[in-house]
């Protein structure tokens, strides 16, 4: 048995390892990895309160550390349910619901038997591997406007390690190599906007990011058959020639190609530009917040840069030529004229408008 500080919380946990990866499903699980993404979560709830959220779920809630953080660090006036269908997992909410001394409502429900039963102004759909089978009755549960955060741990099946379940899962075709994890993200985005679609909601992508095993989005969905219809333009296709390059969904390639995926912004310069001071309100730890300020600068980069990365590496070893340093690659792109920057996607991944001819110069 353990109790674990994290944020203004602290949690009772049966057992405590501390996991790299995704660990292992179990009733009670708690992963640290995931702290930097739950203090996002609370940075996007605070940001969401204000623009009027005020029903709140956390869904498959596990030990409810996401929901119990979110109701001691939000501030505003709001209500929270946790929820889990493991008996034992609702044993452990409701012990650390009374442990940190919070208004929560602890649930043992079937998520999707729960949705039917109440709307909601806010959804957090955080489950072990694909949130497939989540996501279609999301919609009977969440109001004319609604924000939701989704993760996915199926990384491997999205980034193209399994194509064929890709295929089956996902209706999408994937591309291992370079610039796979935004590939895999833009591909889970598009079934998400793909399944909004089929319930008459428009979805927007408010922040979307990689870290460690899993894939994380904030998105917000509004009902309406006329809304909907504009995603359609942001579904397309990424293919490889001489450089990446991305069409219309009516437009498929021939050539080596992946999708249908999402083709429009992955983050929301709004909530981007109020990130910083709800961060600074919020007294993270020292690191996490570091970290999450070059996220910031990273995921502003991808706003104004086009879709799809290249990674410095994959062209040394292509060009059998010694790897420039990154910051060396972005200001040769920039001396020539072109938009350059680093992705939050991979340490050496750069971001750029200029011709692959161009870009492959600067290792010449």
């Amino acid at each position: 048995m353990a109790l674990i500080k994290e944020g203004k919380a602290e949690i009772f946990l049966e057992k405590f390892r501390p996991y790299k990866g995704p660990g292992k499903r179990q009733a009670g699980f708690y992963n640290p990895t995931l702290e930097i993404d739950r203090d996002i979560n609370v940075i996007f709830c605070q940001y969401i309160v204000k623009k009027g959220a005020r029903n709140f779920l956390d869904g498959l809630a596990s030990t409810g550390i996401r929901g119990i953080r979110i109701v001691k660090e939000v501030e505003g006036d709001f209500e929270m349910d946790i929820n889990d269908l493991n008996k034992k997992a609702f044993g452990i909410i409701k012990k650390n619901i009374e442990i940190n001394g919070i208004d929560a409502n602890a649930l043992n429900e079937n998520f999707c038997i729960l949705m039917h039963k109440k709307k909601y102004d806010y959804v957090d759909i955080d489950p072990y591997g694909s949130p497939i089978p989540f996501l279609s009755c999301l919609f009977r549960g969440i109001k004319r406007k609604a924000y939701v955060s989704i993760t996915a741990t199926d990384t491997a099946t999205l980034c193209g390690v399994y194509k064929t379940a890709c295929i089956r899962k996902y209706g999408a075709i994937p591309l291992r190599g370079q610039s796979m994890k935004e590939i895999g993200i833009r591909i889970l985005l598009g079934y998400i906007a793909r399944q909004a679609g089929g319930f008459d909601y428009k979805f927007h992508p408010i922040l979307s990011y990689v870290c460690s095993h899993f894939f994380r989005i904030y998105g917000l969905l509004e009902k309406g058959a006329k809304k909907s219809n504009e995603c359609i333009n942001k579904i397309g296709w990424v293919y490889w020639d001489n450089g990446w390059k991305i069409c219309e969904f009516e437009k498929p390639p021939a050539k080596k190609f992946a999708g249908p995926l999402w083709i429009g912004n992955l983050h929301d310069k709004n909530f981007l530009d109020e990130m910083p001071e709800i961060l600074k309100e919020k007294k993270f730890k020292s690191q996490n917040e570091k970290e999450i300020k070059k996220l910031i600068t990273y995921f502003k980069n991808e706003i104004i840069l086009p879709p799809l990365f290249y990674e410095s590496n994959f062209i040394a070893k292509e060009l059998k030529r010694k790897q420039p340093k990154l910051n060396y690659i972005i200001e040769k792109l920039k001396e020539k004229g072109y938009l350059a920057g680093r992705s939050h996607f991979a340490s050496n991944a750069f971001k750029t408008n200029a011709p692959y001819n161009d870009i492959v110069e600067i290792w010449k």
